[in-house]
């Protein structure tokens, strides 16, 4: 005889089921939420950092020499 039918039937079988997934949905949201959160804050401060970069002037008393 099945797991299932020894703990209550196909019917408490497929609520643990739906159970199971909603919690697995629910938590696969959550993460997904935090995610875009962090990569929408580190995006900002990679802006802010290179809109600083482009308005300083790089001032070097040599040239430079690049060799490829």
């Amino acid at each position: 005889m099945p797991k299932s039918r020894l703990r209550g039937g196909k019917k408490t079988h497929n609520k643990r089921v739906q159970k199971r997934n909603q919690n697995m949905k629910t938590q696969q949201n959550r993460i997904q939420k935090l995610w875009e959160e962090e990569i929408m804050k580190r995006m900002e401060e990679l802006n802010a950092s290179s809109g600083q970069t482009e308005n300083e002037e790089i001032t070097t008393d040599q040239p430079l020499d690049i060799k490829l």
